[in-house]
């Protein structure tokens, strides 16, 4: 996954969103996500859906996700 088109999708609720879209997966959450990573194979892009102000931190670790696929 080296090449890889970002998109950043800004919801005011993102928790929720991401808690739907990521449903029936196996997924690492603990508690509720504040922000999340979709991938389509079909448009080789990625979309980032996080809160109004999402910290560096999270924004890195949603970008991680795009670029390694799930990784925790």
């Amino acid at each position: 996954m080296n090449k890889v088109r970002l998109n950043w999708e800004v919801r005011p609720d993102a928790a929720e969103y991401c808690l739907q879209a990521h449903k029936g997966r196996d997924q690492a959450f603990n508690g509720t996500p504040v922000a999340c990573a979709k991938w389509s194979q079909s448009t080789h892009e990625c979309t980032i859906v996080t809160g109004p102000n999402p910290d560096h931190a999270v924004l890195g670790h949603e970008v991680r996700h795009c670029f390694e696929g799930h990784f925790h």
